[in-house]
């Protein structure tokens, strides 16, 4: 299998898939022949890239609006938080290393009093930048003229993506200078005015060379974080797309976010991952290894985890106008853990080099068992208790036998006498005598009054006599 040379992107940004591909974008493969991995062509000459700037010279490729050369960026009213500032020490030599730590940047805050600042607002964004985030807009425009910052050198400025917003606008015809397109336009209200305006260029291979053409598609920064639906140019609207920053790649150090000629690193081998440069890397295709991964591939093939993940992070930063640390934060690295390569290494080492263990001179396992086997009888289980016995039960509620007959006691007649000696009836007469009696002395009811007389004309005339008294 044959190994391509990686593209060296330029630091010009092209369009290419509806512009949301890297600028680094390689010939199209229909102009393109592959060659082998260190074969050389000399029939073909190298051919020369043109300076994007010079293929259309009487076309404007870019404006600025003036405001931003006459004074830093600064928050107005009408913007939202986070109010977020970044510093950063000032170094002659960017190579040289320089780091601040955020926790040594807050004491140097706290010493010259310089308040408003939010708990953890104080952050590490990079190896010699610091963010810190304010309560107001005010605040951090004061600190920006802090005479304390370049006293001790630093320097601080407010991100870009805090107080702008990319828009894609499409159809702009190519040969519009953009100064007349600028001022032609007609934003909606509570959307911000226009700061810059770049035309996207389009790569073009002939036999001559590389030229870059001219396109409709321009890239327009807004003041603010509101990004307008559409925008008006001579009575026409023209609908704004969000601009998905590109994923660029490093060939020199094999990081994202810059190219070759912006790199201050020392170089990384796209092939072996070692200390040198990848194009005089000798290592065969099947033995190259992903500095960002650790897979069999190059750090700069596109199917790499890491390259989708750096996209995935792109269009957060554009959709959601984040910082890269904020928008990374929630895509998990992609670089494997030792234990998988470990067993990666295993399962690709061939078998015939495989060291097979000897199993005849170890120790042979005795066969025979001297276990015993003891037979216990089982537990005898404990006596139940005396249940229910029905002829007990039968034996205790049958019928008694009787020398009557059956209905004697209702159907014969008794008589009763009393002896001359008992002087129950007389005694118990008199008592009831003597309750009314007791009754009747204090005032009753009409009805019970009545009910009292009768019981104790009953009592005085005897139990002979019949009464129609109901008690």
């Amino acid at each position: 299998m044959d190994v391509d040379k990686p593209p060296d992107p330029g630091e010009s940004i092209t369009i290419s898939q509806y512009d949301s591909q890297c600028p680094n974008t390689a010939q199209p493969s229909s102009s393109r022949k592959r060659v082998g991995e260190y074969e050389t062509v000399e029939s073909n000459p190298k051919k020369l890239i043109s300076d994007p700037t010079l293929a259309s010279p009487s076309i404007q490729s870019q404006y600025e609006h003036p405001s931003l050369s006459e004074a830093p960026k600064k928050y107005v009213s009408d913007d939202k938080g986070p109010f977020i500032v970044y510093v950063s020490r000032e170094v002659s030599d960017p190579s040289a290393g320089t780091s601040i730590r955020a926790i040594n940047f807050g004491q140097f805050l706290h010493k010259h009093k310089v308040s408003s600042i939010l708990n953890d607002g104080v952050k590490n964004v990079g190896r010699n930048k610091i963010s810190v985030e304010f309560t107001s807009a005010q605040s951090a425009n004061d600190f920006l003229t802090n005479p304390i910052l370049e006293i001790s050198k630093f320097k601080a400025f407010i991100p870009t993506y805090n107080i702008t917003r990319m828009g894609l606008v499409r159809g702009v015809p190519s040969d519009w200078h953009l100064d007349e397109f600028v001022k032609s336009i007609e934003i909606p209200s509570g959307c911000g005015e226009i700061l810059k305006a770049r035309r996207l260029n389009r790569k073009q291979v002939n036999d001559s060379g590389v030229t870059w053409v001219p396109t409709q598609s321009v890239v327009v920064t807004f003041r603010g974080q509101v990004l307008p639906v559409k925008i008006y140019s001579y009575h026409t609207s023209l609908p704004v797309e969000t601009y998905r920053l590109p994923t660029i790649q490093c060939v020199n150090c094999c990081r994202f976010g810059h190219v070759k000629a912006q790199c201050r690193s020392s170089p990384r081998c796209f092939k072996c991952s070692q200390f040198h440069s990848g194009e005089s890397c000798s290592v065969l295709l099947d033995q190259v290894v992903c500095i960002l991964c650790s897979g069999k591939h190059l750090a700069t093939d596109r199917n790499c985890p890491e390259h989708s993940r750096q996209q995935s992070i792109k269009i957060v930063m554009s959709d959601e106008n984040l910082s890269y640390q904020d928008a990374s934060s929630r895509f998990p690295p992609v670089r494997r853990s030792y234990a998988d390569l470990a067993k990666e290494m295993i399962s690709s080492t061939p078998f015939s080099n495989r060291t097979i263990p000897n199993y005849t001179l170890l120790p042979q396992v005795p066969t025979k068992s001297y276990k015993q086997s003891v037979f216990r009888p089982p537990r005898p289980r404990a006596p139940m208790g005396k249940g229910f016995d029905r002829q007990a039960h039968n034996d205790i509620t049958r019928n008694c036998q009787s020398s009557l007959g059956n209905g004697s006691a209702l159907n014969n007649d008794h008589t009763y006498t009393l002896s001359s000696n008992d002087n129950l009836i007389p005694n118990l007469t008199k008592s009831l005598t003597t309750i009314i009696e007791i009754l009747g002395q204090n005032p009753l009811p009409s009805n019970v009054a009545q009910i009292f007389v009768k019981i104790a004309s009953v009592l005085s005339n005897g139990f002979g006599t019949s009464s129609s008294v109901e008690l």
